[in-house]
Protein backbone atom coordinates (compact mmCIF):
# COMPACT_ATOMS: atom_id res chain seq x y z
CA UNK A 1 0.00 0.00 0.00
CA UNK A 2 1.21 3.50 -0.88
CA UNK A 3 0.37 6.74 0.90
CA UNK A 4 -1.92 9.00 -1.17
CA UNK A 5 0.32 12.01 -0.46
CA UNK A 6 3.16 10.14 -2.15
CA UNK A 7 1.00 9.57 -5.26
CA UNK A 8 0.23 13.28 -5.40
CA UNK A 9 3.87 13.95 -6.27
CA UNK A 10 3.70 11.62 -9.30
CA UNK A 11 2.55 13.44 -12.49
CA UNK A 12 0.48 10.45 -13.59
CA UNK A 13 -1.75 10.65 -10.48
CA UNK A 14 -1.40 14.33 -9.56
CA UNK A 15 -4.80 15.33 -10.98
CA UNK A 16 -6.74 12.60 -9.16
CA UNK A 17 -8.84 13.31 -6.10
CA UNK A 18 -7.91 12.31 -2.56
CA UNK A 19 -10.35 9.39 -2.47
CA UNK A 20 -9.15 8.15 -5.85
CA UNK A 21 -5.51 8.27 -4.80
CA UNK A 22 -6.25 6.51 -1.52
CA UNK A 23 -8.12 3.70 -3.24
CA UNK A 24 -5.48 3.42 -5.94
CA UNK A 25 -2.72 3.45 -3.31
CA UNK A 26 -4.21 0.34 -1.75
CA UNK A 27 -3.56 -1.53 -5.02
CA UNK A 28 0.01 -0.26 -5.47
CA UNK A 29 3.08 -1.95 -4.06
CA UNK A 30 6.76 -1.04 -3.86
CA UNK A 31 9.57 -2.70 -5.77
CA UNK A 32 13.30 -2.07 -5.77
CA UNK A 33 15.83 -3.07 -8.39
CA UNK A 34 19.57 -3.27 -8.09
CA UNK A 35 21.88 -1.92 -10.80
CA UNK A 36 21.69 -3.94 -14.05
CA UNK A 37 18.77 -6.03 -12.74
CA UNK A 38 16.21 -6.89 -15.42
CA UNK A 39 12.62 -5.87 -14.71
CA UNK A 40 11.12 -7.87 -17.59
CA UNK A 41 12.17 -9.33 -20.94
CA UNK A 42 10.69 -8.75 -24.36
CA UNK A 43 8.01 -11.36 -25.04
CA UNK A 44 7.19 -11.91 -21.34
CA UNK A 45 3.54 -11.82 -20.40
CA UNK A 46 2.79 -8.76 -18.34
CA UNK A 47 -0.06 -7.55 -16.16
CA UNK A 48 1.63 -4.72 -14.26
CA UNK A 49 2.54 -1.10 -14.83
CA UNK A 50 5.57 0.46 -13.18
CA UNK A 51 6.09 4.07 -12.07
CA UNK A 52 9.69 5.07 -11.44
CA UNK A 53 10.24 6.91 -8.15
CA UNK A 54 14.04 7.17 -8.34
CA UNK A 55 16.81 5.82 -10.53
CA UNK A 56 16.95 5.11 -14.25
CA UNK A 57 15.60 2.29 -16.41
CA UNK A 58 16.69 1.56 -19.97
CA UNK A 59 14.28 0.20 -22.58
CA UNK A 60 15.90 -1.98 -25.25
CA UNK A 61 15.13 -4.67 -27.81
CA UNK A 62 17.39 -7.36 -29.32
CA UNK A 63 18.47 -7.35 -32.95
CA UNK A 64 18.92 -10.37 -35.20
CA UNK A 65 22.38 -11.02 -33.82
CA UNK A 66 21.20 -10.90 -30.22
CA UNK A 67 22.74 -7.48 -29.57
CA UNK A 68 20.50 -5.17 -27.56
CA UNK A 69 19.58 -1.77 -28.98
CA UNK A 70 18.65 0.95 -26.49
CA UNK A 71 15.39 2.69 -27.32
CA UNK A 72 15.00 5.04 -24.36
CA UNK A 73 16.12 5.85 -20.82
CA UNK A 74 13.35 6.55 -18.29
CA UNK A 75 13.80 8.43 -15.04
CA UNK A 76 11.84 9.52 -11.98
CA UNK A 77 8.19 10.25 -12.78
CA UNK A 78 8.15 8.14 -15.95
CA UNK A 79 6.08 4.99 -16.23
CA UNK A 80 6.33 1.85 -18.35
CA UNK A 81 4.35 -1.31 -19.01
CA UNK A 82 1.08 0.54 -19.58
CA UNK A 83 0.30 -1.44 -22.75
CA UNK A 84 0.38 -4.78 -20.93
CA UNK A 85 -1.64 -3.19 -18.13
CA UNK A 86 -4.46 -2.50 -20.58
CA UNK A 87 -4.49 -5.65 -22.71
CA UNK A 88 -2.50 -8.16 -20.62
CA UNK A 89 -0.38 -8.98 -23.67
CA UNK A 90 3.30 -9.61 -24.15
CA UNK A 91 6.02 -7.13 -23.33
CA UNK A 92 7.19 -5.28 -26.42
CA UNK A 93 10.69 -4.53 -25.07
CA UNK A 94 13.14 -5.37 -22.30
CA UNK A 95 13.41 -3.11 -19.26
CA UNK A 96 16.59 -3.10 -17.15
CA UNK A 97 17.78 -0.91 -14.29
CA UNK A 98 20.82 1.21 -15.05
CA UNK A 99 21.42 1.95 -11.37
CA UNK A 100 19.47 1.33 -8.17
CA UNK A 101 15.78 1.92 -8.90
CA UNK A 102 12.77 2.38 -6.64
CA UNK A 103 9.37 2.05 -8.29
CA UNK A 104 5.69 1.60 -7.68
CA UNK A 105 3.82 -1.37 -9.14
CA UNK A 106 0.18 -1.22 -10.20
CA UNK A 107 -1.43 -4.58 -11.00
CA UNK A 108 -3.91 -5.03 -13.83
CA UNK A 109 -6.62 -6.29 -11.49
CA UNK A 110 -6.14 -3.36 -9.12
CA UNK A 111 -6.27 -0.95 -12.04
CA UNK A 112 -9.53 -2.48 -13.31
CA UNK A 113 -11.09 -2.32 -9.85
CA UNK A 114 -10.08 1.31 -9.53
CA UNK A 115 -11.51 2.12 -12.99
CA UNK A 116 -14.82 0.51 -12.07
CA UNK A 117 -15.07 2.62 -8.92
CA UNK A 118 -13.44 5.82 -10.17
CA UNK A 119 -13.85 6.37 -13.95
CA UNK A 120 -11.68 9.51 -13.66
CA UNK A 121 -8.64 7.26 -13.24
CA UNK A 122 -9.37 5.56 -16.56
CA UNK A 123 -9.91 8.93 -18.23
CA UNK A 124 -6.55 10.14 -16.88
CA UNK A 125 -4.67 7.05 -18.10
CA UNK A 126 -6.35 7.10 -21.50
CA UNK A 127 -5.58 10.81 -21.82
CA UNK A 128 -1.87 10.23 -21.17
CA UNK A 129 -1.75 7.32 -23.61
CA UNK A 130 -3.48 9.51 -26.19
CA UNK A 131 -0.83 12.18 -25.67
CA UNK A 132 1.89 9.59 -26.28
CA UNK A 133 0.11 8.41 -29.41
CA UNK A 134 -0.31 11.98 -30.64
CA UNK A 135 3.38 12.64 -30.02
CA UNK A 136 4.26 9.55 -32.05
CA UNK A 137 2.02 10.68 -34.90
CA UNK A 138 3.58 14.14 -34.88
CA UNK A 139 7.03 12.59 -35.08
CA UNK A 140 5.90 10.47 -38.03
CA UNK A 141 4.53 13.57 -39.76
CA UNK A 142 7.87 15.25 -39.23
CA UNK A 143 9.78 12.49 -40.98
CA UNK A 144 11.37 13.84 -44.13
CA UNK A 145 13.29 12.39 -46.99
CA UNK A 146 16.89 11.69 -46.01
CA UNK A 147 18.30 13.24 -49.17
CA UNK A 148 16.37 16.48 -48.62
CA UNK A 149 17.59 16.83 -45.04
CA UNK A 150 21.18 16.05 -46.02
CA UNK A 151 21.12 18.54 -48.91
CA UNK A 152 19.86 21.34 -46.64
CA UNK A 153 22.76 20.83 -44.23
CA UNK A 154 25.46 21.06 -46.89
CA UNK A 155 27.91 23.94 -46.84
CA UNK A 156 28.53 26.09 -49.92
CA UNK A 157 31.79 24.24 -50.55
CA UNK A 158 30.04 20.86 -50.42
CA UNK A 159 27.25 22.09 -52.67
CA UNK A 160 29.84 23.35 -55.17
CA UNK A 161 31.66 20.00 -55.06
CA UNK A 162 28.45 18.10 -55.72
CA UNK A 163 27.56 20.38 -58.61
CA UNK A 164 30.98 20.02 -60.26
CA UNK A 165 30.97 16.23 -59.76
CA UNK A 166 27.53 16.01 -61.34
CA UNK A 167 28.65 18.18 -64.24
CA UNK A 168 31.78 16.09 -64.79
CA UNK A 169 29.66 12.95 -65.09
CA UNK A 170 27.37 14.43 -67.75
CA UNK A 171 27.48 13.69 -71.47
CA UNK A 172 27.67 17.40 -72.29
CA UNK A 173 30.90 17.72 -70.28
CA UNK A 174 32.46 14.81 -72.18
CA UNK A 175 31.41 16.06 -75.60
CA UNK A 176 32.56 19.62 -74.86
CA UNK A 177 36.02 18.44 -73.80
CA UNK A 178 36.31 16.12 -76.76
CA UNK A 179 35.50 18.96 -79.17
CA UNK A 180 37.80 21.45 -77.40
CA UNK A 181 40.76 19.05 -77.18
CA UNK A 182 40.30 17.81 -80.72
CA UNK A 183 40.00 21.36 -82.07
CA UNK A 184 43.05 22.54 -80.13
CA UNK A 185 45.17 19.67 -81.45
CA UNK A 186 44.03 20.11 -85.07
CA UNK A 187 44.52 23.90 -84.94
CA UNK A 188 48.09 23.59 -83.63
CA UNK A 189 48.93 20.94 -86.20
CA UNK A 190 47.55 23.13 -89.01
CA UNK A 191 49.53 26.20 -87.86
CA UNK A 192 52.80 24.26 -87.92
CA UNK A 193 55.82 26.25 -86.70
CA UNK A 194 53.81 29.28 -85.61
CA UNK A 195 51.46 27.19 -83.46
CA UNK A 196 51.17 28.51 -79.86
CA UNK A 197 51.13 24.94 -78.49
CA UNK A 198 52.84 22.70 -80.98
CA UNK A 199 53.47 18.98 -80.65
CA UNK A 200 53.62 17.42 -78.03
CA UNK A 201 51.14 20.09 -76.86
CA UNK A 202 52.69 20.97 -73.46
CA UNK A 203 50.02 23.57 -72.55
CA UNK A 204 47.23 21.10 -73.30
CA UNK A 205 48.93 18.50 -71.10
CA UNK A 206 49.35 21.04 -68.30
CA UNK A 207 45.71 22.11 -68.56
CA UNK A 208 44.33 18.56 -68.53
CA UNK A 209 46.56 17.59 -65.59
CA UNK A 210 45.38 20.52 -63.48
CA UNK A 211 41.77 19.87 -64.42
CA UNK A 212 42.11 16.17 -63.54
CA UNK A 213 43.55 17.02 -60.11
CA UNK A 214 40.74 19.41 -59.20
CA UNK A 215 38.04 17.16 -60.62
CA UNK A 216 39.39 14.26 -58.55
CA UNK A 217 39.18 16.34 -55.38
CA UNK A 218 35.60 17.43 -56.09
CA UNK A 219 34.56 13.86 -56.92
CA UNK A 220 36.15 12.52 -53.72
CA UNK A 221 34.30 15.11 -51.64
CA UNK A 222 31.03 14.24 -53.35
CA UNK A 223 31.61 10.50 -52.86
CA UNK A 224 32.35 11.02 -49.16
CA UNK A 225 29.01 12.80 -48.75
CA UNK A 226 27.23 10.04 -50.64
CA UNK A 227 28.90 7.44 -48.45
CA UNK A 228 27.61 9.22 -45.35
CA UNK A 229 24.10 9.24 -46.80
CA UNK A 230 24.35 5.52 -47.54
CA UNK A 231 25.44 4.75 -43.98
CA UNK A 232 22.50 6.70 -42.52
CA UNK A 233 20.10 5.07 -44.99
CA UNK A 234 21.37 1.62 -44.07
CA UNK A 235 20.90 2.40 -40.38
CA UNK A 236 17.31 3.55 -41.00
CA UNK A 237 16.56 0.42 -43.03
CA UNK A 238 18.09 -1.70 -40.29
CA UNK A 239 15.87 -0.07 -37.65
CA UNK A 240 12.80 -0.65 -39.83
CA UNK A 241 13.72 -4.31 -40.36
CA UNK A 242 14.27 -4.68 -36.61
CA UNK A 243 10.83 -3.27 -35.84
CA UNK A 244 9.25 -5.59 -38.40
CA UNK A 245 11.04 -8.55 -36.84
CA UNK A 246 9.74 -7.61 -33.39
CA UNK A 247 6.19 -7.28 -34.71
CA UNK A 248 6.49 -10.66 -36.44
CA UNK A 249 7.67 -12.24 -33.18
CA UNK A 250 4.66 -10.79 -31.37
CA UNK A 251 2.35 -12.03 -34.14
CA UNK A 252 3.80 -15.55 -33.83
CA UNK A 253 3.25 -15.44 -30.07
CA UNK A 254 -0.38 -14.44 -30.57
CA UNK A 255 -0.91 -17.23 -33.12
CA UNK A 256 0.61 -19.75 -30.73
CA UNK A 257 -1.67 -18.51 -27.96
CA UNK A 258 -4.71 -18.82 -30.20
CA UNK A 259 -3.72 -22.37 -31.18
CA UNK A 260 -3.30 -23.31 -27.52
CA UNK A 261 -6.63 -21.72 -26.60
CA UNK A 262 -8.41 -23.58 -29.41
CA UNK A 263 -6.83 -26.86 -28.32
CA UNK A 264 -7.94 -26.29 -24.73
CA UNK A 265 -11.43 -25.37 -25.90
CA UNK A 266 -11.63 -28.52 -27.99
CA UNK A 267 -10.59 -30.67 -25.05
CA UNK A 268 -13.22 -29.04 -22.85
CA UNK A 269 -16.03 -29.80 -25.31
CA UNK A 270 -18.16 -32.82 -24.62
CA UNK A 271 -18.81 -35.37 -27.38
CA UNK A 272 -22.42 -34.19 -27.62
CA UNK A 273 -21.30 -30.59 -28.18
CA UNK A 274 -18.81 -31.66 -30.84
CA UNK A 275 -21.54 -33.59 -32.65
CA UNK A 276 -23.81 -30.56 -32.49
CA UNK A 277 -21.09 -28.27 -33.90
CA UNK A 278 -20.33 -30.78 -36.68
CA UNK A 279 -24.01 -31.03 -37.64
CA UNK A 280 -24.30 -27.23 -37.65
CA UNK A 281 -21.37 -26.99 -40.04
Amino acid sequence: MVDSHHLEKIPLFADLGVDEREYLGSSISHRALTALETLFWVGDRGDEMFIIVSGRVEICIPDQGGKEIRLAILGAGDFLGEISLLDGGLRTATARAIDAVAMLVLSRQGFHDCMMRFPAVAIKIVGILSQRQRSTVEKLRGIRNLNEVADQTLSKWQTLANGIATLAASQAFLMTHAICFGGWILANIALGKIAPDGYPFPFLCFWTSCEAIFLSLFILISQAQQGQKDRIRNEVEYQIALKLQLEMMQLHHKLDEQSTALAELRQSLTPEMEKGMASAV
